[in-house]
Parts: structure tokens; sequence; C-alpha cells
């Protein structure tokens, strides 16, 4: 099996002028470790965010036809549960896109409030009409779990991770601004 080079993807993240580390599971709160290590517990390792709008990046191998890497970039949020409809209503988002001669005719975002969010970020959308051809970007999707969402694509290698991490990035951002505006309500328990 392939590694990932987790110290690879720092450095490019590095030179991005991310400031991020190899992650320890002392970096995550005990309390969410049971929740997150389904996406940071892998082989390979995870990453650490300290700038941005990501809080952790985990990696995981999968080999299908050929080897390549699920990747998770985790955005935390102390309200979030993976079985709240409306989480899923407010999160899940996904990109769409009709090619004509290898250039993007009908791009666009489906899902929740998010994908319309995402949909205006004229940014965003020319970073993805540009980079929809990678295999990062016609992979990359959000979802809502518990307390956390998810950014979620598929990778070969830490050098094409870096190359879209700018787009996962603003996704990040926008779940982040959006779970801010929004009030999940208090546990029934106490």
């Amino acid at each position: 099996m392939p590694i990932f080079a987790v110290d690879a993807l720092v450095e490019a993240l590095a030179a991005l002028g991310y400031a991020c580390k190899e992650g320890a599971r002392s970096d995550v709160m005990p309390d969410r470790w049971p929740y997150f290590e389904r996406w940071l517990q892998n082989r390979d390792g995870f990453v650490t965010m300290e700038s941005g709008h990501v809080d952790f990046i985990g990696i995981e191998e999968v080999v299908r036809m050929g080897p390549f890497f699920n990747v998770y970039c985790l955005v935390g949020n102390d309200s979030l549960s993976g079985n709240d409809d409306n989480a899923h209503n407010l999160l899940d988002a996904s990109p769409y896109f009709q090619l004509h001669n290898g250039r993007p005719k009908n791009l666009g975002w489906s899902g929740g409030v998010l994908s319309n969010l995402l949909a205006q970020d004229a940014e965003l959308s020319a970073e993805l009409a540009k980079n929809i051809m990678k295999e990062e970007c016609r992979r990359i999707n959000v979802r809502a779990h518990n307390y956390c969402c998810v950014v979620e694509t598929s990778v070969w290698d830490p050098a094409g991770l870096a190359s879209v991490f700018g787009i996962i990035d603003r996704m990040a951002m926008h779940a982040r601004k959006l779970m801010k505006q929004v009030h999940f309500g208090e546990s029934e328990y106490v």
C-alpha cells in the first residue's frame, strides 16, 4: 500500500501560507476523538491546521483502480449532529457540471443552504471552473456529521491536494460562516 506523505502535505500547505503541522491525538479535544477517529485515525496520520478555515485534514488510503486517497477536511462545530436532517439541509453540498470540449458549460452546486452560498461566490466559482478537470475538484463534497462538517475529496498525492486546497478552504469558510448564523438549539440532556 502506498504511503501518503503527510510531511510533504504540511510543507506544500506551508508554502501556500497556511500554518499547519502533523497532527497528534492530543490536538483533538478528548470528548471529540470518538467522533473524529473515523477521519483522523488512519495509517498515514493527519494534519492539524493552525490557520485557515479547516481544523483537521485526515487521509485514508483506498485501492480500487490503482491507489488513491480519500481526504477529509474537518470544520468543527459544537452543535452539529449527523442524525439531524436540518444540519444536512444546511450544509450538504456537491458540485454539478457539464463539460463541452473539456470546459465547464454548466457549473453549480446542489444540496442545502450552503450550496447557494458557494454558488454566489464568484472567486470560488472561477477557481472551480479552472480546476474542474482535476479529480480533486470533481469529487469534492460537503457533509454534516457529529461535531463537524466534512469537506471530502479524493487525491493521488500531496501536491494534488495542495493544488485545490484554496477551494476547500474557501468552502470551509462559507460553512463556518453559515454555522455561526444558525442556532442549532440546546441539548435536552444536562
